[in-house]
């Protein structure tokens, strides 16, 4: 299986001013910025798109299904989880859109997941309380999975690499209110989960026993970049194949990634190890 992952575009109107969380950079074009970054996916050749929330920047009806819309035009499935700007006005602003487009090729991503090929692709959206606190909608419901090969899709990482952010000098931000109770059953696996998270537009690979957790950089500052996930699992050993591409050369910024652009990561014999 191999997916298009755009994450963090932060859409809005036309001329919509969206500022950076690692740069003085500002960008105005967010909308032609993901037409790119889709139309990057489908070139690529990938089984589907991911997005992995944020979609848009204030959480304004417009920006939602506007993303949604042009996602559903590629003709590819896309999985879709919110993220914490898309429920600012409403929680269930991109549950709605997806049912406003109305693209059977569209789906949200759901706790118990679905098998595409050899992988089950699963995950939850979120849900945000009166004082902007995020929490899953929902548990991974590992006891239907077995021993199957687990992409998992959220917008908040898993685990947590707040202190390795901030000793390099980067901001972080909230996380899931309730990181920890969503880890612990991937963790208690034997079987592999992979973890593929947005929300802090950081690029940092992290590893928790079984889960293999992939942190995505943002679509709407530098490096401005969408990533292709492949994975694969034969004969009980799981492949992870990771290419970041970046859609145009990063300005004179430092970017905020830990992680080089194109990695592999293998499990095999309960445990995660790089790629040679």
């Amino acid at each position: 299986m191999k997916l298009g992952i755009v994450t963090d575009s932060h859409l809005g109107p036309g001329g919509t001013r969206v500022g950076a969380w690692h740069s003085d950079y500002y960008m105005s074009d967010t909308v032609p910025a993901f037409r790119y970054a889709l139309e990057a996916c489908a070139e690529e050749g990938v089984d589907g798109v991911v997005l992995l929330g944020d979609i848009s920047n204030s959480g304004g009806d417009w920006s939602v299904e506007k993303g949604v819309r042009l996602a559903a035009q590629t003709g590819l499935p896309v999985w879709v989880v919110s993220g914490n700007h898309d429920c600012f006005k409403r929680v269930e602003a991109v549950r709605d859109a997806v049912r406003r487009v109305g693209a059977s090729n569209v789906r949200l991503a759901m706790p118990e997941g679905r098998m595409v090929g050899e992988v089950r692709g699963a995950g939850v959206s979120i849900t945000m309380d009166d004082a902007w606190v995020s929490r899953a909608d929902g548990r991974p419901e590992v006891s239907l999975w077995g021993d199957e090969l687990v992409v998992w899709l959220t917008h908040y990482p898993l685990i947590s690499f707040d202190e390795t952010t901030r000793e390099a000098g980067l901001l972080y931000g909230d996380e899931l209110a309730d990181r920890e109770e969503v880890l612990q059953p991937l963790s208690e696996r034997t079987a592999p989960t992979v973890v593929v998270s947005g929300h802090v537009h950081l690029r940092v690979d992290s590893v928790a026993g079984p889960v293999l957790q992939l942190a995505c950089a943002a679509l709407v500052e530098p490096p401005f970049e969408i990533s292709f996930l492949e994975v694969e699992r034969v004969n009980g050993r799981a492949t992870v194949r990771v290419e970041n591409a970046a859609l145009v050369p990063s300005l004179t910024v430092r970017t905020p990634t830990f992680a080089p652009s194109k990695r592999e990561w293998i499990y095999d014999e309960e445990k995660w190890q790089t790629g040679g």
